[in-house]
C-alpha cells in the first residue's frame, strides 16, 4: 500500500476564492484603463436608485469596453482592486514558468 501523499510546491498558493475566474481577471486587465481619477461626484437626476440621490467615487480607474459596433460599457474599479487583480495575474504567470 502506498501512503505517500503528493505535495504542492511551496511557491504555489491557492487563489483567493473571492476573485473572479482567471479568464475574467485576464480580460479585465486587457482593457485600456485610465489614469487614476481622484474623486467623482455623481448626482442621480429623475430617479434615486435605492433612495440614493448622490454618491462619490474615490481613487478609481475606468475602462470603456465595446460591445458590437454601437454599444459599449464602462467599468469603474478602485485602484486597490486593480492592484489585487494584477498581483493575481502575476502569481499565476509565475506559477506557469
Amino acid at each position: 500500500m502506498n501512503t505517500h501523499q503528493p505535495t504542492q510546491p511551496m511557491s504555489t498558493t491557492p487563489r483567493d476564492p473571492h476573485l473572479p475566474p482567471p479568464e475574467v481577471v485576464d480580460w479585465l486587465l486587457e482593457q485600456d484603463w485610465s489614469e487614476m481619477i481622484p474623486i467623482t461626484c455623481i448626482q442621480y437626476q429623475g430617479s434615486s436608485p435605492h433612495g440614493i440621490t448622490k454618491s462619490k467615487l474615490y481613487e478609481y480607474q475606468q475602462a470603456h469596453t465595446g460591445r458590437g459596433a454601437d454599444e459599449g460599457g464602462r467599468i469603474l474599479l478602485p485602484i486597490e482592486v486593480l492592484d489585487v487583480l494584477r498581483e493575481d495575474h502575476a502569481s499565476r504567470k509565475a506559477a506557469r514558468l
